[in-house]
């Protein structure tokens, strides 16, 4: 029943009772398909959904990241119009299901889609595919963790963490309320084996933890879990405290070169997030003169600077 006018009359009708009745209470729609019709679930910014499942953000970043190309990234960016200000997303990455890649169909080509899928077999997950109803079929749900998803087998963990924490700044600067899985904020990665002895794809990414052990390893000096449970909680710190973090304030994007460039705020508290997404240094322009990073204290000087591989600042 998914689209049809009927579906949207009943959510219609739940909001307007909920208005009534809780009007504390958000409702959020999570409709894993192409991104018009997930977003046609906002109404006209009144009557449905006050928040809706942003799909298209997990799998167009790991595109952006393999490609280390930012320029589809920047260019659907700009094209999220909310129908008003009692609207916004939430923006997730990783979740206990999959990486659904139908959400990029009509933003890049199924050639992309296909090799984003061969990039998640080789980082040690599955893909789930979809039968097109032609004898043909194709990728429907990439199932990786998504740390191993932005990382690749080898690399150093400095770098693995790099990577994977620029996907994370990404979602945590956009408009929009962060929705973070707990399985990224303790750096878990996939469970192959807990997949390949259930037949269920969906279990590489729902390890289950002991407690004890989780909380040696994050509590232990440059263990990967530490590593990340560590920087992460670092910028959750320094973003609640940021009035241009506003989940329905607006959000200005660019691109210089392999730069992806996320401006929030107004007056004095802009925040000037930018994100490196090249494994090459970077050079940023048009800085505010004197910005200082939220993220490790700097000031720099002059209007430009150098970002290293993978590198994110968030400049106010």
């Amino acid at each position: 029943c998914m689209h049809l006018l009927p579906t949207h009359q009943i959510i219609q009708l739940y909001r307007h009772f909920i208005e009534k009745i809780a009007p504390q209470v958000v409702i959020i729609t999570e409709t894993n398909v192409p991104h018009e019709e997930n977003v046609s679930y906002f109404g006209d910014g009144f009557n449905e959904a006050h928040m809706v499942y942003n799909f298209t953000l997990p799998p167009l970043l790991m595109h952006s990241l393999h490609q280390q190309d930012v320029s589809v990234l920047t260019r659907w960016a700009k094209s999220l119009v909310l129908p008003s200000d009692q609207t916004c997303f939430f923006n997730f990455t990783a979740s206990h299901d999959g990486v659904g890649v139908r959400p990029l169909q009509g933003i890049v080509s199924d050639d992309d889609i296909n090799a984003l899928a061969e990039v998640a077999r080789a980082h040690g997950g599955f893909v789930s595919m979809r039968d097109n109803g032609d004898g043909t079929q194709s990728p429907y749900e990439i199932n990786c963790n998504y740390f191993d998803f932005a990382t690749s087998p080898g690399e150093p963990d400095e770098l693995r963490v790099q990577r994977f924490l620029l996907t994370q700044s990404v979602m945590l600067t956009m408009p929009g309320v962060p929705g973070i899985y707990y399985h990224s904020i303790v750096g878990s990665e996939n469970d192959r084996q807990a997949a390949i002895d259930s037949k269920i794809n969906r279990r590489i990414n729902r390890a289950k933890l002991d407690y004890q052990s989780l909380a040696e390893e994050l509590s232990r000096q440059g263990t990967l879990r530490e590593r990340v449970f560590t920087r992460y909680k670092a910028m959750l710190a320094a973003r609640k405290n940021q009035q241009a973090m506003d989940p329905y304030g607006a959000a200005e994007y660019e691109c210089q070169g392999p730069v992806f460039m996320i401006r929030r705020g107004e007056g004095e508290a802009v925040l000037l997030a930018v994100h490196n997404f090249s494994s090459q240094p970077a050079i940023v322009e048009g800085l505010p003169t004197e910005a200082t990073d939220l993220l490790s204290g700097e000031t720099l000087a002059g209007t430009t600077c150098q970002l290293q591989p993978f590198e994110f600042r968030w400049l106010t």
